[in-house]
């Protein structure tokens, strides 16, 4: 089904966490490191667990590089809508909603 898109990457871990990130209205980015084409790139060997482990360890390596300067170059100010990201996600009226739901919502 990929081929036929014409697409090269997968990203097989990102939306369940994007999503919930969202949800806690935490900013979010993804390092998204590869490891292998897997099965269908006709050109390169078989994936090995070997080669799959080494990948990991230098992605490893490169992530934490990557994670130490970009740590310094966020600053503490947040200039994004993430914080208020839920701020219409309830819109029934708030007196409608008994007292009990609010303290479970922490409303």
């Amino acid at each position: 089904m990929y081929r036929s898109f014409g697409v090269s990457v997968i990203g097989m871990t990102n939306i369940p966490e994007a999503k919930l990130a969202r949800e806690a209205e935490i900013c979010y980015g993804v390092i998204a490191l590869a490891t292998d084409y897997d099965c269908w790139h006709e050109t390169h060997d078989d994936v090995s667990v070997d080669a799959i482990l080494a990948i990991i360890r230098h992605n490893v390596t490169m992530a934490k590089s990557i994670i130490k300067h970009a740590v310094r170059r966020i600053g503490t100010a947040r200039n994004c809508p993430c914080g208020s990201a839920l701020q219409y996600a309830i819109i029934t009226d708030r007196g409608a909603i008994p007292e009990q739901t609010k303290k479970i919502l922490i409303l």
